[in-house]
């Protein structure tokens, strides 16, 4: 049984999650992600806590409560210009930190220095935060997929159970992972998968996280090939939207592609592509609703 059934739909309905990443991140990712879920085809995101702009996020959820946003959990500080610190102090926790005093850039550094202790702790902060701001939380996702690896995905897993939130964690794809030299980690998640599922917590069914396209003149084409290819169940689709800037070229060389991303789902366009195709969008605030009002169909 597929997450859609289990969310009363048929097996074959695709329903999709079009997800802003990295908000947060930059005062145009934030004006970016606002227009596209008020006015747009996004229907969720996920906040970087640790970064300058998260006021900005705590006023807008506190003007729009409705608004269906995750922590995007990260250890990771990766920009070469622009960096931020944990939330965790170092005497506590001096593993997060790198030797400038931010998270460390790339997940091999944040795996080799930081205990799953560590990481707990930081996380932990990282979600009670927006709670404490009065932010409804609606899911727990990763940054650059640090908190897959097998050192934290554990913790990742149970703190989702523990906080009653979905976590994006989809069925691993054999194919997708043998591609990446991967295998090792299908068993692993597999016996992390079976208890969710036994449990009645929702599981993704697809992602689509390799979203960048050929150029930014292409990613629309691009998008649309993808989505027609979409299959039964739910899909999260992942994009990192922003709006021109020169705060955003100085932070990432990949502006121009962040940029195409709030073009092009900045208005209803794709989202009446989507529906023409008979994909249904979905956020995580129904997933989260039914997971914690029992409603979801046991597998």
């Amino acid at each position: 049984m597929n997450l859609a059934q289990r969310l009363g739909y048929s097996a074959d309905q695709r329903l999709l999650i079009v997800h802003a990443d990295d908000i947060g991140v930059s005062h145009a990712a934030n004006r970016a992600a606002f227009e596209c879920l008020e006015r747009g085809s996004v229907t969720c995101g996920s906040v970087l806590v640790p970064c300058p702009w998260f006021p900005e996020i705590a006023e807008y959820c506190a003007a729009h409560p409705e608004v269906d946003l995750g922590v995007h959990l990260t250890l990771n500080s990766e920009y070469a210009l622009y960096r931020w610190p944990p939330l965790t102090g170092r005497d506590s926790s001096p593993g997060l930190y790198d030797g400038h005093g931010y998270l460390w850039p790339t997940n091999e550094e944040a795996v080799e220095h930081i205990t799953p202790e560590e990481a707990e702790r930081e996380f932990r902060a990282q979600i009670e935060k927006p709670l404490a701001a009065g932010i409804d939380l609606t899911h727990i996702d990763s940054h650059m997929g640090t908190a897959f690896h097998p050192k934290f995905i554990g913790l990742y897993v149970s703190l989702g159970r523990e906080y009653r939130l979905p976590i994006f964690l989809p069925r691993p794809d054999p194919d997708l992972l043998r591609s990446r030299g991967l295998t090792q980690f299908l068993a692993l998640f597999e016996n992390l998968l079976r208890p969710l599922d036994e449990a009645g917590y929702p599981v993704i069914d697809h992602a689509l996280v390799d979203t960048a396209g050929p150029s930014p003149e292409g990613k629309e084409a691009y998008f649309k090939t993808l989505f027609d290819g979409l299959k039964g169940g739910v899909s999260h689709f992942l994009i990192h939207p922003a709006m021109p800037s020169e705060e955003v070229e100085a932070m990432t060389d990949d502006a121009a592609y962040r940029v195409r991303d709030y073009e092009i789902f900045r208005d209803d366009r794709m989202r009446q592509h989507l529906e023409s195709m008979g994909v249904r969008l979905i956020g995580y605030r129904a997933i989260r609703d039914a997971l914690r009002s029992g409603s979801l169909t046991l597998p």
